[in-house]
C-alpha cells in the first residue's frame, strides 16, 4: 500500500501531495519518514534551475541511494552536503528539494550534485509549481512537509 507526503506551503495554503517511493529508495524514505514533520523555510535554489529546497536536521545523514542529477519536474530529492567537498558552504546540509519544471538540475558551484530521489507529486501541481516559481522572484516561504493518508 502506497504512503504519501503533502509538501505545504504554509502562508499560501498552497499544497501537492506525493507519493513515496517506497520499494525503489527503502532506505532514504525510511529515514525521512522518522524526521517528519518537518517546517522549515523553503528556498530557491541558484544553480540548479527550477529547484526549491528546505534545510532539515543535519542528524538526517542519509548515504546516496541511486542517486542521480538526471531529475524530473514533480519529483522530491533528499541530498546531503559535506562542507568540504563544496564551493561556499560553512558547515554540513542536509535537505529535501523539489523539482517544478524541465529546467531542474541539481547543481552547486563546481557542478552536478547526486540526489536521492525519493517522492514524486501526484495530481494538479499547476498552484503549487507557481508558488515555488515565486520563491525566485519574491524570496523564501514556510514549507512543512508531513506524512499524511
Amino acid at each position: 500500500m502506497p504512503r504519501f507526503i503533502e509538501l505545504c506551503y504554509v502562508d499560501d495554503n498552497i499544497s501537492i501531495k506525493a507519493e513515496l517511493l517506497e520499494k525503489e529508495m527503502p532506505r532514504t524514505c525510511a529515514e525521512i519518514v522518522k524526521h517528519l514533520p518537518i517546517d522549515g523555510i523553503a528556498t530557491h535554489a541558484r544553480y540548479s534551475g527550477s529547484e526549491v529546497a528546505t534545510l532539515i536536521t543535519k542528524s538526517c545523514k542519509i548515504a546516496r541511494e541511486k542517486a542521480t542529477c538526471a531529475v524530473l519536474p514533480g519529483e522530491i530529492a533528499y541530498v546531503w552536503l559535506n562542507r568540504d567537498d563544496h564551493y561556499g558552504l560553512d558547515d554540513d546540509v542536509s535537505e529535501i528539494c523539489w523539482f517544478y519544471d524541465r529546467d531542474s538540475r541539481p547543481t552547486m558551484a563546481e557542478g552536478p550534485v547526486l540526489v536521492n530521489v525519493f517522492a514524486r507529486m501526484i495530481g494538479d501541481a499547476s498552484a503549487f509549481n507557481k508558488a515555488c516559481a515565486d520563491t525566485r522572484i519574491h524570496g523564501v516561504k514556510r514549507i512543512r512537509i508531513r506524512l499524511v493518508g
